[in-house]
């Protein structure tokens, strides 16, 4: 794919989470009962960190690092969510908008995308946020909340 498909791609992805995320109340927002355990704050966390490894990726690839697949991801979910449950909201967004931009930028700045840059981008930005839009629309369909 080239970059503008995969910068469309991703600013629709993240405009449907955005959006079901606005659609559970904020009072509500920090409840671990999206998926077991975790919140939507927890998720909106998760999700930026692994914007972040995205980010990460591809400026090892830009550097003509070898980059590898991160065996312990369980271990990094884990200490990413005991980090974000004493986390406001605001805060694990605005964590997540500073992830995203670094993912954002660095895939701006690679020269060519390659398929293993796409297949990082992708799996950890797009993909990733409709995953977890999906589970948070369904809390806030739980909650009788409107699609907006």
């Amino acid at each position: 794919m080239e970059k503008d498909q995969l910068f469309e791609l991703e600013l629709k992805a993240w405009n449907a989470l955005v959006g079901e995320v606005r659609r559970v109340p904020e009072h509500l927002r920090a409840e671990p009962v999206v998926v077991p355990n975790w919140s939507t704050i927890d998720l909106v966390f998760h999700i930026g960190q692994w914007a972040g490894v995205a980010a990460d990726k591809l400026e090892g690839l830009a550097r003509s690092e070898t980059v590898e697949d991160d065996d312990d991801w369980q271990a990094q979910n884990d200490a990413w969510a005991a980090r974000s449950k004493s986390m406001p909201y605001e805060q694990a967004m605005a964590s997540a908008l500073h992830e995203r931009d670094r993912a954002l930028r660095a895939l701006d700045a690679m020269p060519a995308v390659t398929h293993e840059a796409e297949s990082w981008f992708k799996e950890e930005t797009f993909d990733h946020y409709a995953e977890h839009a999906d589970e948070i629309g369904r809390y806030a369909d739980s909650l009788a909340v409107p699609e907006k």
